[in-house]
């Protein structure tokens, strides 16, 4: 990990996504890095990034040239930003008001891809902001990866909503949120051509780190 700090800086992708638990083997070569896990899943990141064979899903920077015998299974982005450790919380948390089915049904209106749903065991939390009738208007969840490390997830405005500043109104308070939890840094991943998403991450302070491909192997 103190390679991947040393090429990358202390927010690169590695941090977030290796699980020390399940960590297998790494490969260091020429400003590369080569990190498997123990159940067939590699990351590569550096300018010789490819895949090794006993790879059977894989995550590579964007501008690698897709292995043989691969299935892309993605294209996505990683940001993240470093966070102010707070001792005490200096603005309540706002809790998710609306129940696990509530929340549901709105991702399955709003954001039928979004990446965990209610009873995901990562998820620490849900924040919602609510509209004047008390009825949710964007949604977001605090997970925690097996790595430790915080990142947000499943983030949604209501359709009919969208252009308001909702997005960044959450956001914002998911991020102060994760402070009063202890984390130094937070992360996310977005969709490729999610350009309107990824204009609100920037916004809250998010640093695009990485472009990658997820693959499969056929």
């Amino acid at each position: 990990m103190a390679t991947a700090e040393r090429l990358f800086g202390i927010n690169n992708y590695l941090r977030f996504a290796v699980a020390p638990g399940k960590f297998a083997d790494a490969i260091y070569q020429e400003g590369t890095l080569w990190v498997s896990n123990s159940e067939g899943y590699g990351i590569a990141c550096g300018p010789r990034a490819n895949a090794l064979a006993t790879w059977e899903r894989y995550t590579l920077p964007r501008e690698a040239t897709a292995p043989d015998r691969s299935e892309i299974r993605g294209r996505w982005d990683f940001f993240a930003r470093s966070l102010i450790l707070r001792e005490s919380p200096a603005v309540p948390a706002v809790p998710a008001t609306k129940t696990d089915l509530q929340i549901a049904n709105f991702l399955e209106a709003h954001s039928p891809d979004s990446s965990v749903k209610p009873g995901d065991p990562e998820i620490q939390s849900w924040t919602t902001l609510l509209d004047q009738s008390g009825e949710i208007s964007a949604v977001g969840a605090i997970v925690q990866w097996q790595s430790g490390e915080f990142c947000l997830a499943s983030i949604a405005t209501h359709t009919a909503q969208r252009g308001r500043g909702l997005a960044t109104r959450l956001v914002t308070t998911m991020v102060e949120r994760c402070e009063e939890l202890g984390a130094r840094q937070v992360g996310l991943g977005v969709y490729a051509e999610n350009y309107s998403a990824k204009r609100v991450y920037s916004k809250c302070g998010f640093t695009l780190m990485n472009e990658f491909t997820s693959y499969s192997r056929v």
